[in-house]
């Protein structure tokens, strides 16, 4: 890991951007992905694919996945080309929304990061 960077916290939403090898990054999101942090979750998303190979975005922290969250996430995938995964959809709320919405059909998903990382490899 070369670098990292708090994009955004405020009252149950934080994210954290850490530069790994080779031109990927990961965004770690935590709390809540919902109409409140709707700016933040753009922004944070925005700045983390702007010119990286790739994106793994870490919801492993994140405990509600409200529509925002979908659509945003959906959104920077678009913007991405294909180049944003997901990983650690650990919470059952969270890991419930993404299996009803079928995410896996737009995402690659991994288990954690550690997994995204051996897949870019």
């Amino acid at each position: 890991m070369r670098s990292a960077t708090t994009t955004g916290e405020h009252a149950g939403f934080c994210a954290a951007t850490v530069s790994l090898d080779h031109g990927t990054v990961a965004l770690r999101l935590a709390g809540r992905l919902d109409g409140e942090c709707a700016a933040r979750l753009h922004h944070a998303l925005h700045a983390a694919t702007v010119g990286a190979r790739a994106v793994v975005v870490d919801l492993s922290e994140v405990t509600h996945l409200g529509s925002v969250g979908v659509s945003a996430l959906l959104g920077a995938y678009t913007r991405g080309g294909g180049r944003v995964h997901l990983a650690g959809l650990t919470h059952p709320a969270v890991r419930q929304v993404a299996t009803l919405l079928e995410l896996e059909r737009h995402f690659t998903v991994h288990p954690d990061v550690e997994g995204f990382v051996d897949s870019v490899r």
